[in-house]
């Protein structure tokens, strides 16, 4: 009970007010009526003591009904209302080149794929955004979009589910990766609107595409801002499997087309970034963090949860109790 609180205690007060039923009772005048002095001495009638239930009933309840109106409750949770100063939208590359296993696991234990390298910098730039909303694109040679929203845990069930893109969904898809993301963007409520394009490959769609340029030149004219990440390095290692023969394999991967990224960058005011390590990765993602910061911070709403109710019943029975007293033999006339 120790972190229920009063939210009006103001209301206790009324609590000095309990013992003027008793006293009540006990100034109110009475009949003289004949006694019986000089007869040997009666027990007397073991209901007698009941008398005094009736004002305590009354004082109780007034007790009671200074709790309920005390409005005592109980912290049942805290509700994040985002500040939406900036609508952020991450069009993340899933194609089989990022399985390449190049970057080394946090604390130097190991190496993981690309795609992984990019998860977990992604989801702790998330864990410090609470006040924004955050979208992402998933891409291969089909984009996937979850529209930027305040909800980020289901932005963050969304990434810790990605996988490598299948066979019959495999390419790198920048230019659709783009438009899809800007769409996303320009149906959001924050003024304020970035684009973040992290990818470790060249433009190669399987079919008809958008140009990228002609894509980041759409982003440009509608006032959003492109930041492009390159990650891996050259000679990437791929470990697949032969569609006919099921037999495993290792195959190399190109590197990123960085001249691309810059160009995509510079023509909408953004940053083009390299990273080749999981440090790297996680120092451009700071670097994001500090060139968009939200202009208006969110604020918290607490619930409560309320128990004023089982004081108002409370004091409800002890009045009803009262007046069934008042009913029976321990009735009196005025």
């Amino acid at each position: 009970m120790t972190d229920i609180h009063l939210a009006h205690p103001g209301w206790l007060w009324l609590m000095v007010l309990a013992p003027l039923p008793w006293l009540l009772e006990r100034s109110r005048p009475r009949i003289a009526w004949p006694g019986f002095e000089g007869f040997p001495p009666h027990r007397r009638l073991g209901w007698v003591w009941l008398r005094t239930v009736p004002p305590v009933c009354r004082g109780l309840a007034i007790a009671a009904l200074a709790v309920a109106l005390a409005q005592p409750q109980k912290v049942g949770g805290e509700i994040r209302i985002a500040g939406q100063g900036v609508a952020i939208v991450v069009a993340l590359d899933q194609s089989s080149s990022m399985k390449a296993v190049d970057f080394p696991a946090d604390g130097g234990t190991g190496m993981i794929s690309r795609l992984d390298a990019a998860k977990r910098t992604f989801l702790r730039f998330v864990a410090g955004r609470r006040d924004d909303l955050i979208g992402l694109v998933a891409f291969a040679n089909y984009p996937d979009l979850l529209p930027p929203s305040p909800n980020h845990a289901v932005l963050i069930e969304r990434v810790q589910a990605l996988r490598p893109a299948r066979p019959l969904d495999d390419g790198t898809n920048i230019g659709n990766a783009i438009v899809w993301g800007l769409e996303a963007l320009l149906e959001a409520a924050p003024k304020k609107k970035v684009l973040v394009l992290l990818t470790d490959g060249n433009n190669d769609p399987a079919g008809p595409a958008a140009d990228p340029e002609w894509a980041a030149t759409l982003v440009r004219d509608w006032g959003v801002v492109l930041h492009t990440i390159a990650i891996g390095r050259p000679g990437g290692v791929v470990q697949g499997v032969e569609p006919k023969t099921q037999l495993p394999f290792l195959a190399e991967v190109a590197g990123p087309n960085l001249p691309l990224l810059e160009r995509l960058a510079e023509l909408t005011g953004g940053v083009c970034f390299a990273a080749s390590d999981t440090e790297g990765l996680a120092a451009i993602f700071r670097r994001i963090d500090e060139l968009e910061k939200s202009p208006i911070r969110g604020r918290k709403l607490t619930r409560y949860d309320e128990h004023y109710g089982v004081w108002a019943g409370l004091a409800m029975a002890l009045l009803i109790l009262d007046r069934l007293l008042a009913l029976g033999r321990l009735r009196r006339l005025p």
